[in-house]
């Protein structure tokens, strides 16, 4: 370049700037070219086109099934401690819902009260320790007859006059346990705890 007047690298320069613009332009508008759709028309054909159907047609649907696990949780809580009332689960969860109780209450006054049904007197089916005052013993002829039993009078006798939790429902129902500072009440609320 050096035998190159100095005019004549100017034209050169510009030369090239303008060479290298045109090609920048040219290169951005063939792009936007290349990128936008094209609207083709369709001809005319004279053939149709034959494709086998299969013979049934195939659906598919999602169906959402909801299971109320309440039963089983008390059912896998009693068997966890050999109770023979694990049978009775889906008992305690319709009681519960007929009388509007909390449904971990009355499996956790049967633990409280015989261990879940293992340590109850013979042929009364009376887990829940309910109207046993000494020799005066309330029986009933199934596990199930005592959860309706004692579900209607927590409802009726308790629930309905505000005895709701366990501490106020232990002061009418077990009071001597008052006396031994509650434990009653904080058996109770540890296995509803339990079957959270």
């Amino acid at each position: 370049m050096d035998n190159f007047k100095p005019q004549a690298k100017v034209w050169f320069v510009a030369a090239w700037f303008a060479a290298s613009t045109t090609a920048l332009i040219f290169s951005v508008v063939f792009s936007v070219y290349l990128s936008t759709a094209k609207v083709v028309k369709p001809s005319v054909q004279n053939f149709k086109l034959y494709a086998a159907l299969p013979e049934t047609e195939n659906s598919i649907s999602d169906e959402i099934v909801f299971i109320d696990a309440r039963a089983k949780i008390i059912e896998d809580f009693f068997k966890e401690y050999k109770s023979p009332l694990a049978q009775n689960s889906s008992t305690f969860v319709k009681i519960s819902d007929k009388y509007q109780l909390d449904w971990r209450l009355l499996p956790s006054i049967a633990m409280q009260e015989s261990n879940g049904g293992k340590r109850v007197i013979k042929d009364s089916y009376n887990p829940f320790g309910y109207g046993v005052y000494g020799k005066l013993v309330i029986k009933f002829q199934s596990w199930d007859e005592a959860i309706e039993r004692v579900g209607r009078t927590l409802r009726e006798d308790y629930l309905n006059k505000g005895l709701k939790n366990p501490t106020q429902i232990m002061a009418k129902y077990t009071p001597p346990s008052l006396a031994k500072g509650g434990a009653w009440a904080k058996g109770v609320s540890s296995f509803m705890e339990e079957l959270q």
